[in-house]
C-alpha cells in the first residue's frame, strides 16, 4: 500500500505505510510491544481511522533518537 503525502508546495513523499505487524517485525519486537512503544516511547505513527500505520523513515529516526551507549547514532 502506497500514499502520496503532501510535505509542501513544491515537495511530494511517496513512502509505503507500514502496518502495525509490519513496524513490528522491523523492529522484531511483538505488537503488543510495538503499541507499547508507541504508548510511552512515542514511537511515531500516523492514524487512518482506528488502525496505525509507520513510515521507515520515522522508525529510523526514532530509532537514532532513542539509541543509547556505544555505537549510538547522532550521539
Amino acid at each position: 500500500m502506497t500514499y502520496r503525502v503532501r510535505m509542501s508546495e513544491n515537495q511530494d513523499l511517496t513512502e509505503p505505510l507500514l502496518d502495525a505487524k509490519d513496524a513490528a517485525r522491523l523492529l522484531k519486537v511483538p505488537r503488543s510491544t510495538l503499541y507499547e512503544l508507541v504508548r510511552s516511547r512515542g514511537l511515531p505513527h500516523i492514524k487512518v481511522g482506528r488502525a496505525l500505520r509507520f513510515t521507515r523513515a520515522d522508525i529510523a529516526v526514532w530509532i537514532g533518537d532513542n539509541s543509547y551507549g556505544r555505537g549510538a547514532v547522532g550521539r
